[in-house]
Order: C-alpha cells, then sequence, then structure tokens
C-alpha cells in the first residue's frame, strides 16, 4: 500500500510541474513533441476559393474570419461538397438580387441538398452552429458574422459593462431620469 502523504503529493505535484515547464522552456522534450504531433483537423483541409466567394455573397461580408472559414468547411466536407458549393454558386449568380422571401422560395423548388447546404453555411457563418437540433456543435462563438455586423453598436460578447459585481448596486439617478419635472 502506498502512503501519500499531503507533503509528498505536493513535492510530487510541484515535481511535475517543473519538468513540464522545463521541457518547455528547453523547447524540446516529450511535451514539445506531443503538442505538435498533429495538426488540428480543421487545418488538415484545404479551401478552395469557390467556398470563400460564397461565402461573401451569401454573408454579405467583404472579409470573413479564415479560422471560421476553414471549421465550416472541414465540418460540412464530403465527397460531393465541392459539386454542391459549385451548383449554390451558379444557382445564386444566375439569379442575382433575388433576397429574403423570394430567395427561400427560389431554394425550396431546388433539390434538397441544395437548400439544406444554403441553411448550413448561412448558419455556420452567422450563428457559428453546425449540424441538425439535437446534434448541433459550435464552431465559432466571437468571430462570427452576426457579431461583426453589430461591433459597432454593441458590447463584444461575453464582456461585462461594468466592473466585477456592478450589477448588485442601484444605478445612480440623473437628472435626465428623474420623475419630478418642473416647468417654470
Amino acid at each position: 500500500m502506498i502512503n501519500l502523504s499531503r507533503r509528498r503529493m505536493v513535492l510530487g505535484t510541484a515535481g511535475m510541474l517543473a519538468a513540464g515547464f522545463g521541457s518547455q522552456m528547453l523547447g524540446g522534450g516529450v511535451f514539445a513533441t506531443l503538442a505538435h504531433a498533429a495538426p488540428p483537423l480543421a487545418s488538415a483541409i484545404t479551401l478552395p476559393a469557390g467556398f470563400m466567394t460564397l461565402s461573401k455573397q451569401l454573408t454579405g461580408m467583404e472579409t470573413l474570419e479564415p479560422h471560421l472559414g476553414q471549421a465550416l468547411y472541414s465540418w460540412l466536407h464530403d465527397k460531393q461538397l465541392d459539386a454542391k458549393l459549385d451548383a449554390l454558386s451558379a444557382l445564386l449568380t444566375a439569379h442575382d438580387g433575388v433576397v429574403g422571401d423570394d430567395l427561400h422560395q427560389l431554394l425550396a423548388q431546388q433539390p434538397a441538398q441544395l437548400a439544406q447546404l444554403y441553411q448550413q453555411l448561412v448558419s455556420g457563418w452567422y450563428l457559428g452552429v453546425v449540424g441538425q437540433p439535437g446534434s448541433q456543435k459550435c464552431i465559432g462563438f466571437e468571430n462570427i458574422v452576426s457579431y461583426q455586423l453589430l461591433k459597432n453598436n454593441l458590447l463584444p460578447p461575453s464582456y461585462a459593462p461594468g466592473e466585477p459585481n456592478f450589477w448588485v448596486n442601484k444605478p445612480a439617478t440623473t437628472q435626465q431620469n428623474s420623475p419630478e419635472v418642473t416647468h417654470g
């Protein structure tokens, strides 16, 4: 039986942390090798130029976050994706200027795969969410299109507008908010 005292546990943990830190500082060792062993899945697939062009057309944005595009394309990737992207791009180009309900009606008349791809692209770029209800996956948050469109008017996502616990104090009243109005 192993007799593990608090002192031994603390010393052992500190030793492991020091070894890991030392390995990182020296730039080698097992930790560095493991950290760089495999690239993330999203960077393993090369984005075709048409994907970002179509995405810009769908979102109306001149610049889109490349990492979000990579994650979205990786999630959507299948054998027929490039052909479906080309078909959707051709449809939108042929019906340039069709927007809103008219666009949705046009997509409803197309093969289901095309309408589904449109929804997946728009959902991925605007919401950062892909997948069907019940099995959805978040692929982006602060870099999604909906935040980019509102960044000049709203606080950045997840940032509080005041100091910690600012909400526990009542807001200071000002003359503008005062219910007493005198007319003189």
